[in-house]
């Protein structure tokens, strides 16, 4: 024999294994426990966190379900949106090619010198009128500046409306020239 654990009976053509019982024991003792504890509270409580955690697994299971959905209705929305990009891209590209055309069949800067000469004329003229009206609006300026400190002091001593108003039982006649 190899092993002094196992013991082989031949006469039945069986091979039979000598092990120790204790475990055996131990673990018939727990399942009986576990059968007979249906009424611990311990028990009862494990089996309450249980449920509640399937519940609060659901929850998320749902949240996500209706996330996917949401993210799906929005991804449907996509494809229209890229293809309307689309369309506007070629036609911004095309504007540019236009563009880009244009500039390559436009006349010479010489040639544009010239025919663009009477504008820049007229404007040159303008400028030169509008800085004379600036310098005319400015003397106007200084001169109602000038006027107005004349009219605001007083011209020997105090105003008329003034000494009036100070003496409102004085009455005044009018003399009459005789010619």
């Amino acid at each position: 024999m190899e092993n002094e654990d196992e013991v082989e009976l031949s006469e039945t053509g069986k091979d039979y294994e000598v092990i120790p019982v204790t475990p055996i024991r131990r673990l018939e003792k727990k399942i009986a426990q576990i059968e007979q504890a249906g009424s611990i509270p311990q028990l009862q409580n494990l089996i309450n966190q249980i449920i509640e955690l399937i519940r609060s697994n659901q929850k998320i299971v749902n949240e996500v379900v209706r996330a996917n959905s949401e993210l799906r209705n929005e991804i449907s929305k996509l494809p229209p949106k890229m293809d309307e990009l689309t369309n506007e891209m070629r036609k911004f590209l095309s504007l540019v090619e236009a563009a880009g055309r244009e500039e390559i069949t436009a006349p010479s800067p010489e040639i544009m010198k010239d025919s663009m000469k009477p504008l820049a004329e007229q404007l040159q003229k303008l400028v030169e009128q509008n800085e004379r009206m600036v310098e005319n609006n400015q003397s106007i300026l200084e001169q109602l500046d000038t006027l107005s400190k004349k009219i605001a002091r007083p011209v020997g001593g105090t105003p008329v409306s003034r000494v009036l108003s100070s003496y409102p039982t004085l009455k005044f006649r009018r003399e009459e020239k005789k010619t």
